[in-house]
């Protein structure tokens, strides 16, 4: 074998190697960056630096929709938890209706439901329920 030779199979390794370990990066970075959604509505995320409470959730289905209840742990500010509401959940579906929100707390509606997001006290409040029928 010549020197170029040995050298190319040399590089042609170290090439090889090293796309595996960069794929190997990129999944584990793009794992990690996956967004992780409430365990009882599964259609709503979880906010950065949220944790759901072990509490438990109150889940109720009727006809005229689903009622859900769930609380979550927040280790972030509460401006940077409704930023992140306030921008993801346009993106599935959901409008804002800041008519409807009071102190602390925004709502937003999705095909017939209502979801309230509520900050207090270092905890998160969600709450699911039907738009009620006029």
């Amino acid at each position: 074998m010549t020197q170029n030779n040995i050298m190319y199979n040399k590089l042609k390794n170290f090439s090889q190697k090293l796309a595996m370990w960069s794929a190997v990066l990129v999944l584990s970075a793009v794992s990690s960056l996956a967004a992780s959604f409430l365990s009882v509505a599964p259609d709503i995320p979880l906010a950065p630096g949220l944790s759901e409470a072990e509490t438990g959730a109150l889940i109720f289905d009727k006809p005229e929709g689903r009622i859900v209840s769930i609380e979550a742990l927040a280790a972030t500010p509460s401006a940077d938890i409704f930023a992140f509401y306030s921008l993801s959940l346009p993106n599935l579906g959901w409008q804002n209706k800041p008519e409807l929100s009071v102190k602390n707390s925004e709502t937003f509606h999705r095909e017939g439901e209502a979801l309230t997001i509520k900050y207090e006290g270092g905890v998160v409040f969600f709450r699911l329920q039907p738009i009620a029928a006029n």
